[in-house]
């Protein structure tokens, strides 16, 4: 099996396509942030609403590769009931994953362990942190 073969497996194509919470409109968002690759050139918006420190809707519109869109697939999933605690958790996990500096997230967003295959694809890695990285921002301009 190649590294092709085990980045492009059945799971993880299956969690692309289609992509949890896809066009979803938010009422009344606590922010609405978008995050972009230069590597690739994905992109995604999201827009949140949290209700003390939960997750309460989120919607997102994301134009990315089979990687990126599976991780905002996973991501659109778990949002929802999550706290903000566990969001950047999940998305510090997700990153150190990637650089071979920790082990997959873990609870709501342990689906991520299928991109770990993804870690060999360094040009790659910004597009599967997308949603995160627009969280964060959001995030911070919010407060």
């Amino acid at each position: 099996m190649t590294v092709l073969d085990e980045v492009y497996q059945d799971r993880l194509l299956d969690l692309a396509d289609p992509i949890a919470r896809q066009g979803h409109a938010v009422a009344d968002p606590t922010f609405t942030a978008r995050a972009h690759s230069r590597a690739c050139g994905s992109s995604a918006e999201i827009s949140v609403r949290i209700e003390g420190d939960v997750v309460v809707d989120y919607g997102q519109k994301v134009d990315a590769c089979a990687l990126g869109s599976a991780s905002a697939s996973v991501v659109g999933a778990a949002m929802v009931g999550a706290t903000v605690a566990e969001v950047r958790d999940a998305g510090r996990a997700l990153e150190a994953m990637l650089k071979r500096q920790g082990p997959p997230p873990l609870g709501r967003f342990a689906e991520l362990k299928a991109l770990e295959p993804a870690r060999a694809f360094r040009n790659r890695h910004a597009s599967i942190l997308l949603t995160f990285r627009a969280f964060e921002k959001g995030l911070q301009a919010s407060r």
